[in-house]
C-alpha cells in the first residue's frame, strides 16, 4: 500500500493510470462515496504491490531520469531506465509512476551467464542474502536484482 496526496486536476482515472491500478480498486480501498469529486490535499491509499526494497516515485514537471537518479544517489540513470522498462532518452511525463530503490538499496541487472554465486560476489553480498532479498531469481538476462550492502561496507 502507498499513500498519495490528491493534486488539483487529479481524477481517479489519472491516479489509477499513474500507479498502474484499477479505478475500482481505488474506490474500494478508500471507501469513496462520491467518485467524481477529489479534493486537493486529500490523502488516498494506492493499493500497489512493490518489489521488496522499492518504492514509487511520481514524476514532476521538469524531472528527467538523470535528475531523479542524481537526487536518489543509489541508482544510475541507466539503471533507473532499465528498472522501469524505459530507454535512457525516453520522455517521462508529470504524474508518471516509476519504481525506485529505497535508500540503502542498490540494483544489479543480470547478464547472460550470471549465477547466484557470481552475482553475489560481484555485488559483495552472500548467496543467502541475495536469495532472501530476491525470492524469484531466474537469472535471465536483464532481470532486476535488489540488494543492500552490509552496514560495514565502504561502498556509497
Amino acid at each position: 500500500m502507498e499513500k498519495y496526496i490528491v493534486k488539483e486536476g487529479d481524477t481517479l482515472l489519472s491516479i489509477a493510470e499513474a500507479f498502474g491500478v484499477r479505478v475500482i480498486d481505488l474506490i474500494t480501498q478508500n471507501k469513496l462515496e462520491d467518485i467524481y469529486v477529489l479534493v486537493p490535499g486529500t490523502e488516498i491509499i494506492i493499493p500497489v504491490d512493490m518489489p521488496l526494497g522499492f518504492t514509487a516515485y511520481i514524476v514532476r514537471k521538469g524531472d528527467s531520469l538523470y535528475a531523479i537518479s542524481r537526487s536518489l544517489g543509489n541508482i544510475t540513470a541507466n539503471q533507473l531506465a532499465e528498472v522501469n522498462g524505459l530507454e535512457i532518452n525516453e520522455y517521462i511525463y508529470p504524474g508518471q509512476r516509476l519504481i525506485v530503490p529505497k535508500p540503502g538499496v542498490k540494483v544489479y541487472i543480470t547478464k547472460d551467464g550470471d549465477t547466484i554465486k557470481t552475482v553475489a560476489e560481484e555485488i559483495g553480498t552472500s548467496d543467502t542474502s541475495l536469495i532472501v532479498y530476491n525470492p524469484n531469481i531466474y537469472l535471465l538476462p536483464e532481470q532486476l536484482i535488489a540488494y543492500e550492502l552490509p552496514s560495514n561496507s565502504m561502498d556509497s
